[in-house]
């Protein structure tokens, strides 16, 4: 298992790459055994997701369009605003970076999901670490430069797969920000996307309507006449969340399925990311 060394600049952290928490806490400080950390010498809050929060009635997910509801902390009775809460909730006014890690199954590796800005919270019923219902507070957390992103100068099908790949470059959380992005779409020659779709249309255009698994034509056509393939998430952090083009690949139902639950799928998945980091290395080298 590849264990990236910590950066001195937060900016450097890598999406999907690996870190050490405890050595990140060395280099940054904030508290080790909480979710929210928040290090006093540098204007930043770390984050950590994952299933050792179930225990303590944690409700944590990816949505769709990228962006991602976490639970404040506070393991036993309600809720409150205060602490490590009021610190995310503020932490734009405060000029703070939030950076979110998810917890892997060995102890203290985490994973760099990305950077994210809070767009909101809810109150919600939620359990504690004994099991009693209490007010919860459910953050709604954006990537960095918001879900949405516009496109120049027409629909991503005029895009060449070169320009589309930059696109989703760019629309994934760490990615550089693209101009113009905002929530309405007043110009007629700008298209607004979720951010996770131009991610998904790069693997579907370069797969051509062939499976990266099996390298079979694509079972079947859809209600578009578009050749029917999924798209997969080479890495697990990404399975339900941030989008990044190359941490995806497009295969059919059966390969998807065979990679999930398959006796041979970890083998398949590694087949799939080596194919995955040649197609890659073929548009960075076009860069």
């Amino acid at each position: 298992m590849d264990i990236a060394a910590i950066p001195d600049n937060p900016l450097d952290f890598e999406v999907s790459q690996k870190y050490n928490r405890w050595e990140l806490h060395n280099e940054f400080g904030g508290q080790r055994y909480r979710g929210i950390a928040t290090p006093s010498e540098d204007p930043l809050i770390f984050i950590f997701t994952g299933g050792s929060g179930e225990n303590y009635g944690y409700d944590d997910e990816f949505l769709d369009d990228g962006s991602f509801l976490y639970s404040g902390e506070g393991t036993e009775g309600d809720m409150t605003m205060e602490g490590g809460n009021e610190a995310l909730r503020v932490h734009k006014e405060r000029e703070e970076s939030v950076h979110l890690f998810e917890e892997t199954e060995y102890p203290w590796i985490v994973t760099y999901a990305g950077e994210y800005e809070y767009d909101g919270h809810q109150w919600d019923t939620l359990p504690d670490e004994n099991g009693e219902n209490r007010d919860g507070i459910r953050f709604r957390l954006v990537p960095v430069g918001g879900t949405e992103i516009h496109i120049d100068a027409g629909p991503a099908s005029s895009l060449s797969e070169e320009e589309l790949f930059e696109k989703a470059k760019q629309s994934s959380p760490t990615g550089p920000p693209t101009s113009g992005v905002s929530s309405s779409n007043s110009s007629t020659d700008r298209h607004l996307y979720k951010r996770s779709d131009i991610v998904k249309d790069f693997a579907l255009r370069v797969a051509n309507g062939v499976c990266q698994g099996c390298e079979e034509p694509a079972p079947f056509v859809d209600g578009d006449d578009d050749p029917f393939l999924e798209v997969h998430h080479i890495q697990r952090l990404s399975d339900d969340g941030p989008d990044d083009p190359e941490n995806v690949i497009a295969v059919c139902p059966n390969c998807h399925r065979r990679v999930h639950y398959g006796r041979d799928g970890d083998e398949f998945d590694r087949e799939l990311k080596q194919k995955a980091e040649t197609r890659n290395e073929e548009f960075q080298a076009s860069d």
